[in-house]
C-alpha cells in the first residue's frame, strides 16, 4: 500500500488543500508579473495583452496541476485560482490589489477550462 491509499479522504483533501494554498499565492506572483509585463509591452491595450499573456500562461499551469494532482485537478485549479487571485490579493493589498473584474473572471475562466482541457488531452494520449 502506497502511503496516499493510506490517508483517508478528508486528510487528502486538507494535505491537497494546503498544497493549493501555496501553489496560489505562488500562481498570485506569476500572474500579477504578467500584468506588470502586458502594461509594459502593450500600454494602450494591456487588459487585452493581459488576458492573453495569463492565458498562454495558464495552459502551463493546468499542465502542472493536472501533473501533480491526479484526484481533483479541476478542484484544483478552481481553488488555485481563487486564492490566487482574490484571497492573496486581498490580504497583501486590500481592495485595491484586485484586477478588473472582467480580466480576474477571464483569467479565473481560463485555468479552469485550461485544466478541464488538459486533463482531457492526457487521458486522450495515455489511452494511445
Amino acid at each position: 500500500m502506497t502511503k496516499e491509499t493510506q490517508l483517508s479522504t478528508t486528510q487528502q483533501l486538507i494535505k491537497h488543500s494546503l498544497l493549493w494554498t501555496v501553489f496560489g499565492y505562488c500562481y498570485h506572483s506569476a500572474i500579477s508579473l504578467l500584468i506588470k509585463m502586458a502594461a509594459d509591452a502593450q500600454p494602450m491595450h494591456m487588459v487585452l495583452a493581459g488576458f492573453i499573456y495569463c492565458a498562454a500562461f495558464n495552459i502551463l499551469v493546468a499542465h502542472l496541476i493536472t501533473k501533480y494532482d491526479k484526484r481533483w485537478p479541476i478542484a484544483a485549479s478552481l481553488y488555485i485560482g481563487l486564492v490566487g487571485l482574490l484571497v492573496v490579493p486581498l490580504l497583501l493589498l486590500g481592495s485595491g490589489g484586485l484586477l478588473d473584474f472582467i480580466l480576474l473572471g477571464g483569467i479565473l475562466f481560463s485555468l479552469v477550462l485550461s485544466c478541464y482541457l488538459v486533463s482531457l488531452l492526457k487521458a486522450k494520449l495515455s489511452k494511445n
